[in-house]
């Protein structure tokens, strides 16, 4: 059986209809009458009738007496200078760049739900108007993750941009993720995202060499827990080593869950990710000793930096995988496969911006669409931005 909807509070209904019935349902008798029991009550919820509203403004014109020239008069405060309104271009945002809808699809939904015709061409300087609105909550985000002293997932994937290889970057951490698209996957662009020349918190990262540099740093066990798995799957020796690292480093995530859950206690996880620390290290001098070459060579390299395998047992604040940034990431995944990249700096700057956001607020709890909204609007009325999460500045 499915699980029970939580019914809506009373003052969420708004209308209230009591049943009847005039015969009973099992011998068709008349003469029944109310019981005392409790009454069982049904809510159904139903999308109202909604019509875009229209508004037309008549922009007076003027001559001068003095100088005998002509002016126009001017659109009220706040009012977008666009056939279409700030709520109206937070919804088509939200549909292309949180949704991922088709241009076609998102125009043929409007069409359908409010009657507002909208061309395609339209469609991307809407979101070049949205884009612009979301810079600085952008840029808050951005120095809340790269000034934080939280412990930050850091990951990279390709993608397209007018028809050349691109590659969107990601600093994320528990409470915002900020994205950047830049044509290199080099130490260089790493440092444009994080705005500096080092990083100095607590990362979680894959072994990737534009990461080596950074002082509190965990490996990813998940992507090495993958790459044991294929030395497990040769012949000879690396086959043992690799199936034994590969199930002492997969025990090691089970054992930091069942903490995390609180099925163990602090020590008792202590206790354990310890004997398998010293089992790990024997495992690595077996893999020097008797590996194949390239076993060698990682295991030579792990039992250099045999500490940023096990920062999560020391820190209460790391993970031992880079899984919050492959979830994060995997939003842009999906949009690359759908849509085979950006096709202009205008759609890149869009894609950058409300994936930013959208995914900060995921993160935050926070209402998207009604946020964007507010951002666009915000925009117009040249007030400040809406903050996703004020109490931390963003």
């Amino acid at each position: 059986m499915g699980k029970a909807r939580i019914p809506f509070a009373p003052d969420r209904v708004h209308h209230h209809i009591q049943c009847t019935r005039d015969n009973c349902s099992h011998c068709g008798s008349s003469n029944i009458y109310p019981s005392t029991r409790t009454a069982e009550k049904v809510q159904q919820a139903e999308l109202p009738e909604v019509k875009a509203i229209i508004t037309e403004y008549e922009l007076l014109k003027y001559s001068c007496a003095d100088c005998r020239r002509h002016s126009v008069a001017p659109l009220p405060d706040g009012v977008p200078d666009s056939a279409f309104g700030a709520k109206l271009m937070g919804l088509m945002a939200t549909l292309t760049g949180v949704m991922h809808l088709a241009k076609r699809d998102t125009i043929q939904l409007i069409k359908d739900l409010y009657d507002v015709d909208i061309s395609t061409g339209s469609v991307p300087n809407i979101e070049e108007r949205v884009a612009k609105a979301l810079d600085p909550i952008y840029d808050r985000i951005h120095a809340f993750v790269t000034k934080s002293k939280l412990c930050a997932y850091f990951d990279e994937t390709g993608w397209r941009d007018q028809g050349k290889r691109h590659f969107a970057w990601l600093a994320s951490c528990k409470n915002a993720a900020v994205y950047m698209i830049d044509p290199s996957r080099s130490k260089a662009a790493f440092h444009r995202l994080i705005g500096k020349k080092t990083w100095d918190a607590p990362a979680v990262t894959d072994r990737y060499g534009v990461y080596l540099k950074i002082i509190r740093h965990q490996y990813c066990l998940a992507h090495l827990i993958r790459e044991f798995r294929g030395y497990g799957e040769r012949d000879g020796p690396d086959q043992a080593i690799g199936g034994a690292f590969e199930q002492e480093l997969a025990l090691s995530c089970k054992i930091h869950q069942e903490y995390r859950e609180e099925t163990i206690s602090l020590v008792q996880r202590n206790r354990r990710i310890g004997q398998i620390k010293r089992r790990v290290r024997i495992h690595l001098e077996d893999g020097i000793a008797n590996g194949s070459d390239p076993l060698y060579k990682l295991c030579t390299t792990l039992l250099d930096q045999f500490d940023k395998l096990w920062m999560f047992s020391r820190r209460s604040d790391v993970e031992p995988t880079n899984n919050m940034a492959e979830r994060d990431l995997r939003r842009l995944v999906l949009w690359r496969k759908k849509s085979y990249g950006t096709r202009s700096d205008r759609g890149k700057h869009f894609v950058e911006r409300v994936t930013t956001v959208s995914q900060t607020l995921r993160k935050q709890g926070k209402n998207i669409l009604s946020f964007m909204q507010q951002a666009v609007e915000s925009s117009y009325l040249g007030v400040q931005p809406p903050f996703v999460c004020k109490t931390a500045g963003f």
